[in-house]
């Protein structure tokens, strides 16, 4: 495996955003439903490969609706996998958002399950109207990821728009 410079691994997981936050109506998409247009104009606005829309049913979280990058055709939704093996579990158990940008050298997640199949994560918790975290928003990957600040910041925004229309729903 060739040898990249931290400066190198830098530029290369850089996020070059396709559209800011003001750019893209975020509310409208929501409340037409149209919640793949929004996953994917978020995936858009970084290098994740995945974004997901995530509901949380102890003890499994449940994939609603999955964005591939490399195969934006397919429908990866309906998917089940053990709470506590997954990041989204992270969110869920600590009520706030979570994120790494390689779980490889995160000590936090020595031991976690999701460690070698999920190198980078960002998610925050999606919120019921009474406060209680209903699901997770998120961005992943089996490489390494930056995310900046503001983007993390977009994924608290659309999750709280998200919100109002998935937990009518159950």
């Amino acid at each position: 495996m060739q040898r990249i410079s931290r400066e190198q691994w830098r530029e290369r997981s850089a996020i070059t955003p396709v559209a800011r936050e003001d750019d893209v109506d975020w509310a409208r998409l929501v409340v037409a439903g149209d919640i793949v247009a929004v996953i994917r104009q978020l995936n858009e606005r970084t290098r994740f490969r995945f974004t997901g829309v995530y509901r949380v049913d102890p003890p499994l979280l449940c994939n609603l609706h999955l964005y591939d990058r490399k195969n934006s055709r397919l429908n990866l939704s309906g998917g089940l996998s053990v709470l506590e093996d997954t990041y989204c579990g992270l969110v869920w158990s600590s009520l706030r958002p979570f994120t790494t940008t390689d779980s490889s050298t995160d000590a936090h997640l020595a031991a976690h399950a999701a460690r070698e199949r999920v190198r980078s994560y960002c998610g925050v918790p999606i919120r019921s109207a009474g406060g209680l975290v209903w699901g997770t928003l998120c961005h992943f990957d089996d490489r390494p990821r930056l995310l900046p600040r503001a983007e993390l910041d977009a994924l608290e925004h659309v999750a709280a728009l998200l919100a109002a229309r998935l937990t009518r729903a159950g």
